[in-house]
Order: C-alpha cells, then structure tokens, then sequence
C-alpha cells in the first residue's frame, strides 16, 4: 500500500514538472512575442553579433558605403523596372525602352534612394557610438537627418513620397499612442475617416475636377461608367451659370447623365460595377497570393483559395456600393431640390463610408490611407485656387522629415506586418 502511495506522488510530482515546464516554456513564448512587438526597423542595425556596439571610425564608413551601395541598386532596380512595364505597355521599341530604363528619372531616384540609406546607416551607427547604445531615438533622428537626401529626387515626386509617408506615420502614431492608452479606441473609425477622406475626391469628380489628378480623375470616369459630358451638360453648366446671376433649365438625370430612371439605372449598373470592379481587384487578391502566399496555398489549397475568393467578393461588392451610394445622393437629392448645390458632393462622400461594410476591417485602414493623399492634395489645390493658402518652398522636406523619423522608430505592433518587414528589408536589417 505504501509502494502505491509513494508511486502516486511520484507521478503526480512528474506531472506537475512537467506542466511547469509547459507553462515555463509558454511564458517565455509569449514574453518574447510581447519584446518582439516592441522592435523598431533598425533594431540591432548598430550591434555585432554578440549583441554589442560596435566602435570605430571605420565601421561608420563602412555603414555608409553599405547604406549607398543597397541603395542605387535597390533604387534602379525597382524604377528601371517600373519604366521597363511603362514602356512595354507604351509597346515602345528597343531604343525606346532603352531610354526609359536609363533616363534622368531613373537616376534622380537612384541618388535619393542612395543618399537616404547611406545617411540613415551612417548616423544611426554614429548615435549608437556616442550614446553606447542601440535605440530607437538613434533611428528616429538618423530617420529625420537622412531625409534632406530627398532633395535630389526630381519635385514632383518628393512632393508625392513626403504625402505618402507623412499619412503612414501619423496612421502608426496614432495605433501607437492607442496602443499606449494615450487615445481612445473608437469602433468604426476608420471607416467614418474614409468618409471624411472622400468628402473632396466626391466634390472634385463632381463639381471641380481641376483639383483631381487628371489620372485619378479619369479613372473614377471609367469606374463609375459616367461620360464626362454628361456631368459637364446636367451638373455644372446649370450651376455654374445659376453662380455668375444667369438662368439655365433645371436639367434631369437622362439622358446625359446615365440612361433611363435613377433607381433602374443605379440597380443594374450595381451588377455592372461588379465587373468592372472585378477587373481591378483580381490582380489586387491574385498577385500576394502568388507571391507571399505560395506555401500557404500549397499546404492548403482549398481554405486558401476560398479565404482570397470571399476577400475578393467583399473587395468588388464595396467598389461597386461605393459608386451607387455616390450616384444615388447625387441623384436623390438634385431632383428632390430641382436644382444643383455643391454641397450635394460634400454629403455624397461621407456617406460613401458605409460601403465599407462589405469590406474587411484590415481592409477599410488600408483604402483610407490610399485615398487620404489625394483628399489632402485635392483639399490644398482648392484652397489654393482661392487664394486661401500659398506654397512654401521645399515644404516636402520637413514633412518627409518628420514622417521618416516615427516610421524608423515605430513599433511592430503598431505597423503593419509586412511594411515592418520591408522597411527593415530596405535598409537592410534582417
């Protein structure tokens, strides 16, 4: 009996090792996920591999001809690239091609890119020397110091890069500063913000389209499969004329604006929509399936398929909710008043924030920081044609600064996975 009694502890003893351990090695685990999430791109940029700074005059300028090196290849590479599918599509000839691939454009580039890497690795590296540490306050002013490189990219497109950096860093600061519990966590925010974005895209389609990219303004033509005449004869000249003190007609919805009814056109160019949406957001779901998804759609063909199908469904249904929710308040409201108000693309815009419904929350984020630098720059260009703000000279630069400096030093858990992962790629910290 004692024998038994002795056995008993013993294996109750084992179990409870055991278990401790499990526990032991989930704490760890997760310990080290939560460390994990609190590494900025450059974490140990500045370190050897035991873990220490590293010293010297020479390692400072061998960061800086690394940092300039990965640079302009990395810089041709991808804009080479670029203009090589520009010019393919373009069908331009051998010589044509050539040009592209090795023009100004290319090199402007290739000098920022480089300039950047080489400036950002050598003051990183630098601060790390000095302080005796690797921080992210080393990289966010290596971040904001590497950034007068984008003075040598042509204009045009700093202006773009600065707007587009600057709207993912205050979209990082802003998870970070939730994360932090230093804002609250309002449900649907993105999605009321993707309303606010739109509120100047949906005014400058409808009413002003001088302030819209000529590209992005024609693409909204075609999405929304309304001819540019047809706004031009219903919407603007009647309004434009009621403004100036004359009279034009009140003109209806057909047959310049769209064919038929409102309601029977908007019900059936829904379905119509779907296929032109599909055109746009196949190679959207279809390209990262087959370029980062590959093992997951080898090891699980099925679920995977069947997880990017739904997304793609929701992704065309949103598209096409988007152009109807747009078309319907404009037509709704211009034949409720029998006249035409500005304000009709104000309200058309915000409310085009619940065809987000059908789409995924991490989705929503994502359109909304795609629209956001159009809606700033049309917003801008607005106040500007009324003389209501001027330009300040090389304003791209401390905007490019600043969006640079939190976008080093952010935290994994406040960034998107894969951006994570590239802008340490592009840097070059594994």
């Amino acid at each position: 009996m004692e024998n038994i009694e002795g056995l008993s502890e013993s294996v109750e003893t084992t179990i409870n090792r055991v278990n401790s351990a499990v526990f032991s090695q989930n704490e760890l685990k997760e310990k080290k996920k939560d460390e994990d999430l609190k590494l900025w791109p450059a974490a140990g940029l500045s370190l050897s591999r035991k873990g220490v700074v590293v010293k010297g005059t020479k390692h400072l300028l061998k960061e800086l001809l690394k940092g300039v090196l990965r640079g302009g290849c990395i810089g041709f590479a991808l804009k080479a690239s670029l203009n090589l599918v520009f010019a393919l599509v373009k069908r331009k000839g051998a010589s044509g091609i050539v040009k592209e691939i090795f023009c100004e454009d290319v090199y402007s580039f290739v000098r920022f890119l480089s300039a950047y890497l080489g400036l950002f690795r050598f003051t990183n590296a630098y601060l790390a020397q000095k302080s005796g540490k690797d921080t992210d306050r080393n990289a966010a002013t290596a971040g904001f110091v590497a950034s007068l490189a984008i003075l040598l990219d042509q204009t045009e497109r700093r202006k773009g890069i600065a707007l587009f950096c600057l709207v993912r860093a205050l979209d990082v600061k802003v998870k970070s500063m939730v994360r932090l519990g230093q804002l609250p966590y309002i449900s649907f925010f993105e999605s009321f913000m993707f309303g606010i974005t739109n509120i100047p895209i949906a005014y400058g389609f409808l009413y002003e389209p001088e302030i819209l990219d000529k590209g992005y303004y024609k693409w909204i033509l075609n999405m929304g499969n309304v001819p540019e005449e047809g706004i031009q004869k219903t919407f603007r000249e009647p309004m434009y004329a009621r403004e100036r003190g004359e009279f034009l007609p009140f003109q209806p919805c057909c047959p310049h604006y769209h064919e038929g009814t409102c309601v029977h056109h908007i019900t059936t160019d829904f379905f119509h929509c779907l296929g032109r949406a599909g055109k746009i957001y196949l190679p959207v779901h279809i390209l990262p399936l087959l370029l980062f998804r590959y093992k997951s759609l080898m090891n699980d063909t099925v679920g995977t398929l069947s997880h990017t199908g739904k997304a793609f469904i929701s992704s065309c249904v949103f598209l096409s909710s988007y152009v109807q929710i747009m078309k319907s308040t404009v037509c709704f409201n211009r034949n409720r008043l029998k006249r035409d108000e500005r304000w009709f693309g104000v309200v058309a815009g915000l409310l085009t924030s619940f065809a987000t419904y059908f789409e995924r929350s991490s989705r929503v984020s994502e359109l909304m920081l795609y629209c956001l630098p159009r809606s700033l720059t049309a917003a801008w260009i607005f106040l500007e044609r009324r003389n209501m703000v001027s330009m300040v000279p090389f304003y791209e630069v401390p905007m490019f600064a600043v969006a640079m400096s939190i976008l080093m030093s952010c935290k994994r858990g406040d960034f998107k996975p894969a951006y994570h992962r590239q802008l340490a790629w592009l840097i070059g910290n594994k």
